[in-house]
């Protein structure tokens, strides 16, 4: 019996524990199985009736939570074919014939993601300083150079960063930037029939005739075993020849504790960096650069408010400017100035309170109850109550209302926006230990909601 067989019958004995028998043989018993192909377990049901009844969501459930429990890293899904299709996957010139046959296509790297668009801060500037060291210098630096994150910070532009700038000075240079999943499929491929050693050449073939190897999300590998086994000889296989290897993972090396040591130990023996969350100049800086890429005009304060409202991550705050461009051009706007329109666009980004405030409204209950006037606030002068009522004052617009520094900054005298972020985070810190200054701004916010 062929390995996917022995896979399909594991998976029938656990789909029998969960259903009925009536269910079991006229359903689930009748499927065969007849390839596995990119991880993708290829069943066949004699009769199109049998196919959609297995189609549907209830039965679906039941082959998948079997194959999660049966947990082979040969099969990760499964397809369910007819007798029709059955013939043309048969016959099909598909894309497992193409691999087979040792043709390996290029990677196609965006053209957007390169080092010259990649905006630097203190965040990310020492690897993207690594990555660009790899790039002109392969296999001579930093091999491997490891890179860990969280999702949507930029890994991905820097991998496609040195693909770019090694193919534009070197186009013959040879390529392969994989996902793990890629490359567990490949390998799993590779091995599905022991008897085809072509199969096991043309996945090394792939992997150690590469000049440069990326390999995205490694913390997948976590729990495949064989995958690893793979990994280390491909891994050492390019490192004596002094090919460069580039890793990516959601976590430092260090962290990785389920992979093998002797993994952990060749992922530490070159350069780890990290990319953290930028800080509000980075952000700053990103959607500058992303709307002028756009060619679309968005106003300083506009800018400065999804910065400073959209902290996560730079997917996120891509996705915010399209929002806003989006809603704009909407409605018939060429520049985004509108804060009303652009909270409108972020309505189910941001947390905006549905109670009508003001900066008035808010100063106004600051001056009563810390006896102070409006005009003291916005004014010059520095004694200590009237700073403490103004620090008070700037915390509470910036946590009540979604409106930008700057613009809290104008309303308060024309203050500069690194004053007003001065102000915000002090009195964040003190409220962490000054047990009157929390009593002051309950009182505050009490009065503010009754009016």
């Amino acid at each position: 019996m062929e390995e996917y067989g022995r896979i399909w019958k594991q998976i029938l004995e656990e789909i029998s524990k969960k259903v009925t028998s009536v269910s079991y043989d006229m359903w689930f018993s009748k499927l065969e199985p007849l390839d596995v192909s990119y991880g993708k377990l290829v069943l066949i049901a004699p009769l199109k009736s049998i196919q959609k009844t297995l189609s549907t969501q209830e039965y679906k459930n039941y082959i998948s939570s079997a194959i999660k429990t049966v947990d082979n890293p040969m099969v990760t899904d499964y397809i369910i074919l007819n007798e029709e299709e059955k013939e043309e996957y048969l016959s099909s010139s598909s894309e497992l014939n193409i691999r087979d046959s040792g043709e390996i296509s290029k990677p196609q790297f965006n053209e957007n993601y390169t080092f010259d668009n990649f905006v630097v801060g203190q965040c990310n500037q020492v690897a993207k300083t690594a990555a660009f060291t790899v790039a002109q210098n392969p296999g001579l630096s930093f091999n491997p150079l490891f890179i860990y994150s969280g999702v949507g910070l930029g890994k991905t532009h820097i991998l496609h960063a040195i693909g770019n700038y090694v193919l534009a000075h070197n186009p013959k240079a040879n390529i392969i930037y994989s996902t793990t999943e890629q490359f567990v499929n490949d390998f799993v491929e590779s091995m599905r029939n022991n008897k085809n050693s072509d199969k096991m050449f043309n996945f090394r073939e792939k992997y150690r005739k590469a000049d440069i190897l990326m390999l995205d999300d490694v913390q997948f590998f976590i729990g495949k075993e064989g995958s690893q086994e793979a990994l280390f000889h491909t891994f050492n296989d390019l490192y004596q020849n002094k090919k460069q290897i580039v890793l990516t993972s959601d976590r430092h090396p260090k962290d990785l504790s389920s992979l093998e040591d002797r993994l952990i130990s060749r992922f530490n023996s070159g350069l780890t960096v990290d990319i953290s969350t930028p800080d509000l100049e980075t952000r700053i800086a990103i959607l500058q650069k992303k709307a002028f890429q756009r060619n679309f005009n968005i106003s300083k304060n506009i800018i400065y408010f999804i910065a400073e409202k959209i902290t996560s991550n730079i997917r996120e705050i891509e996705g915010a400017l399209s929002k806003v461009i989006f809603y704009c051009q909407l409605n018939n706007k060429d520049c985004a100035d509108d804060l009303e329109l652009v909270m409108q666009a972020l309505k189910d980004d941001l947390d905006i309170s549905t109670h009508v405030l003001s900066m008035d409204t808010i100063t106004d209950a600051v001056c009563a109850y810390l006896n102070v006037t409006k005009d003291e606030i916005k004014g010059p002068k520095k004694t200590k109550q009237i700073v403490e009522a103004r620090q008070i004052d700037i915390y509470l617009i910036n946590d009540m209302l979604s409106v930008p520094l700057m613009s809290i900054g104008n309303y308060l005298g024309n203050r500069d926006h690194s004053t007003i972020i001065y102000a915000r985070d002090k009195i964040t810190e003190q409220l962490k230990t000054n047990n009157l200054l929390k009593m002051q701004i309950k009182d505050i916010k009490n009065i503010i909601q009754k009016n």
